[in-house]
């Protein structure tokens, strides 16, 4: 059973943006889970969520991260 897939396709699935974005407003995205890390690999990452890992390397162009 894929959970994942499951809460993707239920009434549950939050879109990440409103409908309705304002020009010049903050939003900060809902998080759905796409994919988790296993418990042991989340814990040498820090967090479950690839989408939330994002190592700090100041010398990178994105802004301190590793992501191209």
């Amino acid at each position: 059973m894929d959970v994942i897939k499951e809460l993707q396709n239920s009434e549950f699935f939050i879109q990440p943006l409103p409908k309705n974005t304002v020009v010049a407003m903050a939003y900060i995205p809902f998080q759905n889970a796409r994919k988790l890390y296993s418990p042991e690999h989340g814990i040498q990452m820090g967090t479950i969520f690839p989408e939330l890992n994002k190592p700090f390397t100041p010398d990178c162009k994105n802004g301190g991260t590793d992501d191209d």
